[in-house]
Formats: structure tokens, sequence, C-alpha cells
């Protein structure tokens, strides 16, 4: 069932690992920013199709992504959560055309991020509407308050190599998170989630944001890969700390 936007709670967060959903964009601004990414995907809203795109630090490139990824309405809960201080880090795209069979498996994001302390804060945003036919997000409430192993699933159709062993999830405590556009749900770094194949005839467009504060520190000799997208803004407050001057980015001109 989708739920008419609630006010962010706190205690829900602390309690359950995440809160929401929240109304954060209007319905109005939800479809402006929706037709903005398919026009830079270079497809119509209308004709969703498969993208080989690169879905992520789209802040870093495009100035609308980046008004999108601090808007005033999606950061001010998180200043509820991790104090006046907020350090964005990193912004993806979840897009799954119609009839995707890729699943996200369950997973804790921290396993996959070395960061010290280990703090951070995921907004999820959708543009569109966001269903359990076309691959909803969904949350396990709790799990954030432990941490569990990550095991190699040796399934193509996970679009994670690695996810949560089987044994620690218990699917009866799943809570699919149905939302309509402009909604957001704030979850912690271990908090368990993942989404499967979108089996409708319509698209499922989201983002997530990521946001920490400036006393964490990235530890970029850990990371591997591409490190890239992983660039850092203050979006409130001040950054006393400066442990990752190596790492800031420039807000794109357009």
């Amino acid at each position: 069932m989708i739920k008419q936007g609630v006010p962010f709670s706190i205690e829900q967060f602390r309690k359950d690992g995440y809160s929401g959903p929240v109304q954060g964009l209007s319905l109005a601004e939800a479809d402006k920013y929706n037709r903005l990414f398919f026009e830079t995907l270079g497809m119509s809203p209308y004709e969703p199709g498969p993208t080989g795109a690169n879905l992520s630090a789209w802040h870093q490139r495009h100035r609308w992504a980046y008004d999108l990824a601090t808007h005033p309405a999606i950061v001010e809960p998180i200043t509820e959560i991790i104090g006046d201080n907020v350090v964005l880090w990193a912004m993806h795209f979840w897009y799954k055309e119609p009839g995707n069979p890729k699943f996200i498996p369950w997973h804790q994001d921290i396993h996959y991020w070395p960061m010290e302390p280990a703090v951070t804060v995921t907004a999820w945003v959708t543009l569109g509407f966001s269903l359990a036919e076309n691959g909803c997000l969904r949350l396990i409430p709790g799990t954030h308050l432990g941490r569990a192993d990550h095991v190699k699933l040796g399934d193509d159709s996970s679009a994670f190599g690695e996810g949560i062993d089987e044994s620690d999830i218990d699917e009866s405590k799943a809570v699919a998170m149905e939302m309509t556009p402009g909604q957001v749900v704030y979850f912690n770094e271990a908090t368990f989630h993942g989404s499967k194949a979108n089996a409708s005839a319509i698209p499922r467009v989201a983002f997530s944001l990521r946001f920490t504060t400036p006393e964490v520190k990235f530890r970029m000799d850990e990371w591997g890969g591409d490190t890239s997208r992983l660039r850092t803004f203050l979006v409130r407050g001040v950054d006393s700390f400066r442990r990752n001057d190596g790492i800031v980015g420039t807000i794109p001109s357009e």
C-alpha cells in the first residue's frame, strides 16, 4: 500500500533505521526532474528503454542534478540525524526500465564503504511511482543495529556480486516502500535493503543521495576501482576538520 507523505521522525529513524516516506519534492518538481532525467539519457519518458549510461555522480556533471541533490526539503531532515554540518558525497540514479530483470540483493551499504567513523545517511528519492510491481525499495526495520556477513551470490540476475547471506534474512519483516513522485525515505548506513526486478510496464525512476559529517574520513586507498564519483560537497554548516580536502568537488556551472 502506498503511504501518504508523513513528517520525518527522528524517533522512527533511531528505532527502525529508517523514516518515511516523507514528501520532499512537490509533484511539479518531481515531474520536472523526471523529464530532465530522461532528456539527459536522450530518451522520452513515454518510451522508457534500457540504457548503458553511467548513472552515478550526475550532481558533478549537471547543474540541475546538483540543485536536485541539495534541495532544501531533502537536506533538512539530514540535519536532525547528523547535525548542522552536512557533507554530500554521492548521488546515483536507480533506474529500472519496464521489464528489467535485475534485482538488488539484500545488503548493508556500509559493507562497501571504507569510512571512519562509519556514519552515512541515505536519502532515497523517487521521481515517479515506485511500486511493488516495478521494483520498489524494500527495507527490514531494526537491522541497522548489527552487521551481517555478505557472500558471493553467483546469480546473474543480481545487480551486485555480493549480498547478505540468506540465513540472516527474515523476509516476513520486510517492508515494501511503495511511494508516489517526490517522496523520500531516509535510512541508516547499516539498514538491510534491496529491491526486486521490474515486472511491470512502467519505469522506476529514483535516486539516492549519501550524506555524512565533516569529521568522517574517507579511506581512499581502500576504495579501489574508479573513485572519481566520490567527491565531497559541504551543503550545510562548516567543515572545521578538513579531513577530505583532496576530494572536494566542484559545483557544475550548467
